[in-house]
């Protein structure tokens, strides 16, 4: 109907109120089957795309002379968008990935619960050691200007802790800090799951706290969620098996306790939004919105590629017949496998050409490398590079890794490792909906590798002593 904005409306609302009773139906056969799948499904779409296109997009008049967007650039982006969604609900239904499934239980249980008190404070360490070697500040100064300096006045690094393609090995100092903030995740786990003397908790829950504050004051809602995030879960998770032990059908305190949290997560993830470009000193609470969501502009983000591919730029593989078709799964796998070699390394590792193309295109600069990055959204993403082919496939995909997700929650039969990687699993998914990458997924699988050679040594040498 060549952007009929009356259809377009219709039809996301109609995605909208799907999603909606998917997800209520979601957290009432909670309790039955602990599944996060759908939850993760449902909940991102509602999030981040329909939450958008309604408060931004609804009832648009593009006929007015400052919006720059045709209507049938909205209508091609909200039917991909609704295509995306109908593969990842196709996609969580498929049985593969029983391999992957069962990488979520290699971690063996250490023997004995004070192995899991020296494992967070040996992570915790490591992270921490940056801020003694790598800062001007004293690392006290340092932490604290970390903590509340937000994304503009941080503490002052010696090294290139970041950035958008990391030539020096001082950017890699980065991965030091990540390995703690696993560790913070462990230690909320040890706090909630496995602690039984009040030190043990209060250590736990302390060193949890400091790296979600660090992630709260790097002004970065990545971190903030990436950190937070999986203890909310995990505390939901832990009131609703109390209650199902008891034979209980629903935990009130599973879902009041988490959706405080979640309310508070969320106004933190607002205030890192508002005071993005400013110091978080002197900052009003009071300007601060819990309904005009900062950052969750996912479908709007991707508006800009919509409007130009493929009439006036071609999908990017598609310079041979059936490229689109048949690159799409490769082409991930050999991004999964390159991703985390250095480009300090690897001086000519090759640079994502859709991700530079874009930045170039949003921010109006010459080099897409330098300054500012532009997420494309999870659908966006796919569609410049592969088409209608690549939105089936990375829907396909997403769906897939979310039923892998939950299968293996679901299996992890109480073990305090499998059921941290599994809920940081699901986090990353979560994250994805910005744009499916692995970056998020990298610290969580290094965490586990170190997590997997701690045990076993702590195993090795208790067998020793025997």
């Amino acid at each position: 109907m060549r952007g009929a904005p009356f259809l377009t409306d219709l039809g996301m609302i109609c995605l909208t109120a799907i999603c909606l009773c998917f997800l209520v139906n979601e957290f009432v056969q909670f309790p039955r089957r602990f599944g996060i799948g759908g939850m993760v499904l449902f909940g991102g779409i509602l999030v981040w795309f329909s939450y958008d296109y309604l408060y931004y997009w609804m009832g648009v008049d593009f006929n007015h002379p400052d919006v720059e967007i045709r209507a049938l650039t909205v209508a091609r982006s909200a039917m991909y968008h609704c295509i995306f969604a109908m593969m990842m609900a196709v996609g969580v239904l498929l049985p593969f990935g029983k391999m992957i499934e069962r990488l979520f239980h290699v971690i063996p249980e250490s023997s004995t619960n004070r192995f899991y008190f020296w494992a967070i404070l040996i992570l915790f360490a490591v992270g921490l050691s940056p801020y003694f070697i790598f800062t001007v500040e004293p690392w006290y100064e340092s932490i604290w200007l970390e903590m509340s300096g937000g994304r503009t006045t941080g503490a002052t690094w010696k090294v290139g802790r970041t950035g958008n393609v990391n030539y020096s090995w001082g950017a890699y100092v980065a991965t030091l800090l990540q390995i703690g903030q696993v560790g913070g995740q462990l230690a909320v786990f040890y706090a909630l799951l496995i602690a039984r003397n009040p030190l043990g908790k209060l250590v736990g829950g302390a060193i949890w706290l400091f790296w979600v504050a660090i992630a709260f004051g790097s002004g970065t809602r990545g971190y903030l969620v990436f950190n937070a995030l999986p203890g909310v879960a995990l505390i939901f998770l832990k009131h609703q098996a109390y209650a199902a032990a008891l034979f209980q059908r629903f935990s009130r305190k599973a879902y009041t306790r988490a959706g405080i949290l979640l309310i508070v997560l969320l106004f933190a993830v607002q205030f890192q939004a508002h005071f993005r470009e400013s110091s978080y000193a002197g900052a009003d609470v009071h300007d601060v919105s819990l309904t005009n969501l900062h950052g969750a502009s996912m479908f709007g983000e991707g508006l800009a590629g919509f409007e130009l591919v493929p009439e006036q730029v071609d999908y990017y593989y598609n310079r041979f017949p059936g490229e689109m078709f048949v690159r799409p799964m490769p082409q991930t796998v050999i991004d999964f496998f390159v991703g985390p070699i250095p480009r300090a390394l690897w001086k000519n590792k090759p640079i994502d050409p859709v991700w530079k193309w874009y930045n170039e295109v949003v921010t109006q600069t010459e080099d897409g490398t330098i300054g500012t990055t532009v997420a494309q959204g999870l659908v966006g993403g796919w569609y410049f590079r592969y088409g209608l082919a690549g939105v089936i496939q990375g829907g396909l995909l997403m769906g897939l890794l979310l039923a892998i997700c939950e299968r293996a929650l679901r299996n992890c039969q109480g073990r305090t490792i499998s059921i941290l990687i599994t809920l940081g699993f699901a986090t990353w998914l979560f994250r994805c909906y910005r744009l499916f990458n692995f970056h998020e997924l990298y610290p969580l699988m290094i965490g586990a590798a170190g997590l997997w050679l701690i045990v076993r040594f702590q195993r090795a040498a208790a067998g020793a002593q025997t």
